[in-house]
């Protein structure tokens, strides 16, 4: 089953590099282009997959946009362009994509890789509390006392109170936390603050989206039909 995210046309013109939002509402509005041999001035109708769209004689990609999880390895960059480290964009060879909220450069994990800019505006807004859960090797043992300090919320930077979250401990020093907020260095700084430390953190879920185990480091593939209903519910 194909899934697709309905967007404005003036959104898709640009994805198709035909210019700038401005310039492509332009030509919308000029009556330059035909969406099913109907020429369309509203420069957000709203585009369906199977749509045929047309600029002159040229027919345009009503579904430009590409959804990609990715394992992330360590010592990678969620960035387009470093003078000094590699960047995870580098491993997908498409500079019209961007990292879905980003993890530190010694972070692994999940990973969403998009072209669909539209989507950070609603996933990443604070108040949205989309969850993303991690696994953390620690550096000393772990208490359960912890448990109720995180679902308390962990007071971080002397003064801001984070969230309540979710730990579970699964051995002495190996552990799952979930989160709902995205902080500076969030996690190792709520170990920090309980007097232990992060050793590794792996990102294994985000927006209910679970990282796919068959994945190595720094592969990556297209989102399920699936993967992506549950995404677009957060937007």
């Amino acid at each position: 089953m194909e899934v697709s995210r309905i967007k404005d046309l003036y959104y898709v013109l640009m994805k198709n590099k035909l210019g700038n939002h401005k310039i492509c509402k332009t030509l919308i509005r000029h009556g330059e282009i035909r969406v099913n041999d109907q020429v369309i001035t509203d420069v957000r109708y709203p585009v369906k997959a199977d749509d045929i769209i047309m600029y002159h004689h040229i027919q345009l990609n009503a579904q430009p946009f590409v959804y990609y999880m990715m394992n992330k390895p360590a010592d990678y960059l969620c960035a387009n362009h470093d003078k000094y480290h590699q960047c995870v964009i580098d491993l997908i060879g498409r500079e019209d994509c961007y990292c879905l909220g980003r993890l530190d450069i010694d972070t692994t994990g999940l990973l969403i890789i998009t072209n669909d800019t539209s989507l950070s505006k609603k996933l990443l807004l604070p108040q949205n509390h989309v969850n993303k859960k991690y696994y953390v090797t620690t550096k000393f043992p772990l208490k359960d006392e912890l448990i109720k300090k995180f679902f308390d919320g962990v007071v971080i930077d002397h003064k801001v109170q984070c969230l309540p979250s979710l730990l579970e401990i699964l051995d002495e020093y190996h552990c799952l936390v979930t989160i709902n907020e995205g902080r500076y260095h969030q996690i190792k700084k709520m170990f920090k603050s309980c007097q232990n430390e992060v050793c590794t953190l792996k990102r294994i879920a985000f927006a209910g989206i679970e990282l796919d185990q068959k994945l190595a480091l720094g592969e990556y593939r297209d989102l399920t039909s699936t993967e992506l209903i549950t995404l677009f519910k957060h937007c």
